[in-house]
């Protein structure tokens, strides 16, 4: 800290009154000297002559005085050049005092007195409330300043200006950008505390009666610095005691200043004090750091007051506010340093073993941003792969997938399995053949992590480039759950794996195959099925180019598409590949063996995981907890192929920014899974955002398989809404065939009678629904919702009312609604509005979320049509709005209050509201600020929901710094567990839509820097073809990006051959070269050597000619 100089008076630049123009007396002089006494500077006197006995000063410290007198005479010398008259040394100037006061006087008139009656300054703790009704404020109270630089706000960009309408001020974005000082001028301050130890401080309290005004001259200037003891009775704000003064006579060698602290602050450790005065102005982040400070001091096994304590660094170094950018690395790596500080010290309190490893889990990944790759590595080789905390587990995974000094593939796939096996002896240790319901939860959790290990693995084989040993695994796992022998064969785990040996060599279809029937087929027959007719690849296509390195990209990416699937042995191109044959001494050390009592309870949970790996999302509802993680696991979760897709968006111009469409085919998105998005038009958000592939094909076979051969029910909805994707024309025989199988289910109708009604054919729609509404099938209600919702899509407000009111009334059928359309009454609607309700109510308050939530959308709906009196514009096809929202909230907060707060069927309603919204603001006038109040609403309760993302920027349709988007996203869906990289990817498309390419690049940048994205293969991608699309702009920066991402995912094949194809042109050949080597040291999947198909193609080109 740099020493503040003193701050000079300026009481002796006053008018000095008339009669003062006679010659001062020798007292006046005396008390001149004694005013002058209080300026000095540091003391020289060791190094110039002792003065003589003349100018000797009458002060009480000679050596001090003398040197302020040297340093005044100096500063009155240096003065005397313009001002001559001012030099006092002498008496003779004397006579010249008059003569300059009058001049002086004349040049600047006599200070204006302020009255007392009127203070100076104001504090006005309430604000002006008719600032909100006229839109500025009141221009008689703003005083008139001489406005230099146009307007210009200082301190910031040139284009951030303030123009003047009339009597009106406004904040505008200029046209010129780069104008104004570097927005990046203080950013080194915090990156300074990576090098060096911090010191922590603190204001200093000052107690009140310890307060003394300061005397009248004080006021003719601003001191520098508060209240302090001065030293030696001196009494002026400028003076500097000797101990704050540089050492001059260091023995250390050169002169240096102390370090310096502040007076008015003391350091964090240097006092347990309490604040006594002021504590209630404190900022509410700094109060509660105090309070946790006290609480890990008095209870150092406290790990929740820990884990907060290290939360709340971040916005007490106030690197989260909005009007900063997000932070840099070297303010990353300052912020890490003192959270790693304070892990330490919360690992010495001696927390019990769960809080230990919660600490330590946080350590390491704070640490990966403070200590070198040596320290690292050390540190975690003390953790056993084997530690019975997963997450530790899982975190060192992690890091050794990073480590791209210490990368192989052959050691990676031996942690995955060494974990599966530990996995297997703690499951049986528990269980054995029968779960005891004392080890329900234990077992529970076993399962889920198996689910987890497994699905990890085979994602990290599958993207080395084994993508046929992977899927062949998981069709092994679905056989061995969903098609599982009954009877004697199923309790000796060696006959079963004997079994299911016999099966798997047999080559006979499995599940995902066509015709497959599954192994619980072939024991209950005992005869060999039909095996399915040799596949022939397609024909491989060399490219027409002299570039080597480009041909044999090609030939290796067809190669690797021919290779997606495992082949039999009959199979055209296996014996070029022997791999691609998957024998079952492949699989079988990584089937994981079920007891048979857990089957019913793992296999929704295992199908999910199975969905995830395909990229698509999971078929449940209410998914189960590790599901939902590994969702958003960036090892795991790496999008769709429309990825590929993301770019800039040019909207065309139009009067209205809300003209304009959200983005309805949202890649990576998470929503709760429901008809309206399984079945969405292009109007609406869709559940799939992938296109069909063989991949596709696989799920779809398998879901449908399972649905109609194995008895799993709740995938059939789901089936039947991918294959209506995959061909929407046939949708009419998959829906027969699972009706046929699950006549009852009405979900099923509700699917099918939606696909009709998308594929146009509304009479269709209409005939499905009142047969399945005139059934005895449970939950109807939603049959009547979705004839309600497609009236109120058709604009027809009568119909809808009419099907609200008649399903509540009793029996009635579609038929017996439209005779009621024309006949509606003021009491049916009172009675119908009051059925809704109670009805809601009491299923809510018995625990039935479910039909609550049916119940609660038909209110909304009703509502909204029936309800008069609304607060927000409304028009002919428009409803109100207001009533229907308040209808949802009255039943979301009821909901939250009784812990229901993130359930599924919830955000299924808030789904239902949201779409809602958009329909009332495509049909007329809408407020935008009320359609994001009610959004927000949402947001908070699901930051994930990837329909409340879009259309809350949606309709954001201001240009105010404070963005409303960028500021939730920053404090609220980007922050703490709810990162993920479907957010991540909103936040980039929002750039894309509303910002530039550099905008974009800096949330690419953002997002692949933090934890939730940094693995993550297919926004590594994304990006680097991001950059080579604008490589105009972005000069250089794709292959710098390409060489960070296989730094970060080294076990990437599709990520390393990036530089074959889309950087071809960007590397040379010695590049190219060490990244094929770097790809075969790493043990990644190479399907066409370089070496010997440089060969074969020099042999071709010099046979050619001849």
């Amino acid at each position: 800290m740099e020493r503040r100089p003193a701050a000079p008076k300026f009481a002796s630049f006053k008018p000095i009154p008339e009669a003062a123009s006679n010659p001062p007396t020798p007292s006046a002089v005396k008390d001149l000297d004694e005013s002058r006494k209080g300026r000095h500077v540091p003391s020289f006197t060791s190094f110039n002559p002792k003065p003589d006995g003349a100018s000797k000063s009458s002060s009480p410290h000679p050596e001090r005085s003398s040197g302020r007198e040297r340093g005044r005479d100096k500063r009155d010398r240096k003065d005397h050049r313009h001002h001559r008259s001012r030099h006092a040394k002498s008496h003779s100037h004397h006579d010249h005092r008059p003569e300059r006061q009058r001049s002086r006087s004349a040049e600047r008139p006599p200070p204006v007195s302020i009255p007392k009656e009127e203070p100076l300054f104001i504090i006005d703790k309430r604000g002006d409330p008719l600032i909100a009704s006229y839109g500025s404020n009141e221009r008689s109270r703003v005083p008139i300043y001489r406005r230099s630089g146009s307007g210009r706000v200082m301190g910031a960009p040139g284009r951030l200006r303030f123009i003047y309408d009339g009597p009106k001020e406004f904040f505008s974005l200029g046209t010129k950008f780069g104008e104004g000082p570097s927005a990046f001028r203080d950013r080194l301050l915090l990156s300074k505390a990576s090098r060096k130890k911090s010191r922590v401080f603190r204001l200093r309290s000052v107690p009140a009666q310890g307060f003394t005004p300061p005397v009248e001259d004080w006021y003719d200037f601003i001191p520098l610095s508060g209240a302090r003891n001065r030293e030696r009775g001196s009494d002026e704000p400028g003076d500097v005691s000797e101990q704050d003064q540089p050492n001059y006579r260091s023995i250390q060698g050169k002169a240096k200043d102390r370090d310096l602290v502040d007076s008015d602050l003391e350091s964090a450790g240097s006092s347990d004090s309490e604040p006594e005065a002021g504590n209630e102005s404190l900022d509410p982040v700094k109060k509660r750091s105090i309070e946790l400070s006290r609480r890990v001091k008095d209870h150092p096994e406290d790990v929740d007051a820990w884990l907060e304590l290290v939360d709340l660094q971040e916005p007490l170094l106030r690197l989260d506010e909005y009007t900063r950018q997000e932070r840099t690395s070297n303010e990353a790596k300052a912020l890490a340093s003192i959270r790693v500080s304070l892990l330490e010290e919360a690992l010495a309190g001696h927390p019990d073993t769960e809080g230990r490893e919660r600490l330590q889990l946080r350590l390491m990944r704070e640490g990966a941003r403070v200590w070198n790759s040596k320290k690292l590595a050390s540190l975690w080789s003390g953790i056993s792969l084997s530690h019975s905390s997963f997450a530790l587990w899982k975190a060192h995974v992690d890091y050794k997938l990073s480590n791209m000094t210490g990368f192989k593939y052959d050691e990676l796939q031996t942690v995955f399995l060494d974990r599966m096996l530990v996995l297997q002896r703690r499951l049986f240790e528990h269980v054995g053949d029968v779960v005891r319901p004392e080890n329900t939860d234990s077992v529970a959790g076993v399962c889920d992590e198996f689910i987890y290990v497994f699905l990890r693995t085979m994602r990290f084989i599958h993207d080395a480039g084994y993508s046929e040993l992977a899927v062949a695994a998981w069709q092994a796992m679905l056989e061995l759950t969903f098609a599982r022998p009954v009877g004697d064969v199923d309790t000796n785990p060696s006959d079963l794996l004997s079994s299911f040996s016999d099966f798997w060599e047999s080559e006979i279809p499995r599940i995902g195959e066509d015709g497959a029937e599954g192994w619980r087929r072939l024991t209950e027959t005992e005869q060999m099925a039909d095996l399915p007719e040799a596949k022939t690849e397609e024909a491989l296509v060399i490219p027409h180019t002299r570039d080597v390195y480009k041909a044999w990209a090609a030939m290796e990416r067809q190669r690797g598409s021919n290779a997606r699937l495992p082949a039999r042995t009959l199979d055209e191109g296996t014996e070029d590949d022997p791999f691609r044959v998957v024998m079952f001494s492949d699989v079988e050390k990584w089937l994981f063996q079920i007891p048979p009592s857990l089957l019913e309870s793992i296999r929704g949970s295992l199908l999910d995981a199975f969905l995830i790996f395909c990229r698509m999302p999971p078929f449940s509802m209410k998914p189960s907890v590790m599901i939902q993680k590994a969702y958003h696991d960036p090892f795991i979760y790496e999008g769709s192929t429309s990825w590929e897709h993301m770019d800039l968006i040019q909207h065309p111009d139009t009067d209205s920014a809300a003209k304009k469409p959200p983005r309805f085919s949202f890649p990576g998105g998470r929503l709760a899974m429901s008809a309206d998005v399984l079945f969405a038009g292009a109007d609406w958000f869709s559940y799939f955002d992938q296109t069909p592939s063989p991949v596709f094909d696989l799920v779809l076979r398998a879901t449908t398989q399972l649905a109609l051969n194995f008895d799993f029910e709740p995938v059939a909805e789901y089936s039947l809404a991918l294959a209506w994707r995959k061909n929407p024309t046939g949708v009419k025989k998959a829906a027969k065939a699972l009706l046929k199988r699950y006549p009852s289910n009405t979900s099923l109708y509700n699917a099918y009678a939606l696909a009709e009604c998308r594929n146009g054919k509304w009479d269709v729609t209409q005939n499905i629904l009142s047969t399945a509404a005139s059934q005895n099938l449970a939950n109807k209600q939603l049959l009547w919702n979705t004839l309600s919702w497609l009236g109120l899509e058709a604009d027809d407000t009568n119909k809808v009312l009419a099907r609200c009111i008649c399903s509540v009334e009793g029996p009635s059928s579609v038929a017996q609604s439209d005779e009621v359309e024309s006949t509606i009454t003021p009491s049916q609607i009172l009675k119908a509005r009051q059925k809704l309700s109670s009805t809601r109510d009491y299923l809510l308050s018995s625990g039935d979320l479910s039909q609550a939530a049916d119940f609660a959308q038909t209110l909304a709906l009703f509502e909204y049509i029936s309800a008069e009196g609304s607060t927000e514009p409304t028009s002919t096809h428009q409803g109100n709005i207001s009533a229907a929202m308040a209808s949802i909230d009255t039943f979301a907060s009821d909901a939250i209050a009784r812990g229901y707060g993130t359930s599924a069927d919830l955000e299924y309603l808030l789904q239902f509201a949201a779409h809602l919204l958009y329909i009332y603001a495509t049909r007329g006038p809408f407020r935008p600020p009320f359609l994001r109040d009610q959004l927000h609403k949402f947001i908070v309760l699901f930051p994930s929901n990837a329909i409340f993302l879009n259309l809350f920027a949606w309709a954001d349709t201001s240009l105010l710094i404070n963005d409303p988007v960028r500021e939730t996203l920053r404090n609220m869906v980007l922050k703490g567990p709810h990162d993920s990289v479907g957010n991540r990817v909103f936040a980039i498309l929002h750039e894309m839509d509303t910002g530039t390419v550099h905008s974009a690049r800096a949330a690419f940048d953002y997002a692949l820097d933090s934890d939730a994205c940094r693995g993550n293969v297919g926004l590594w991608l994304t990006y680097i073809r991001f950059c080579q699309r604008h490589r105009k702009e972005l000069k250089g920066k794709a292959k710098e990006v390409y060489y960070m991402a296989i730094g970060s995912c080294p076990w990437s094949k599709e990520l390393a051959m990036e530089a074959f194809t889309t950087l071809l042109g960007d590397m040379d050949s010695g590049e190219l070269r060490a990244v094929f080597n770097t790809m075969t040291a790493r043990g990644l999947r190479i399907h066409v050597d370089l070496d010997e198909f440089s060969l074969e193609r020099s042999g071709r080109s010099a046979a050619g000619p001849g």
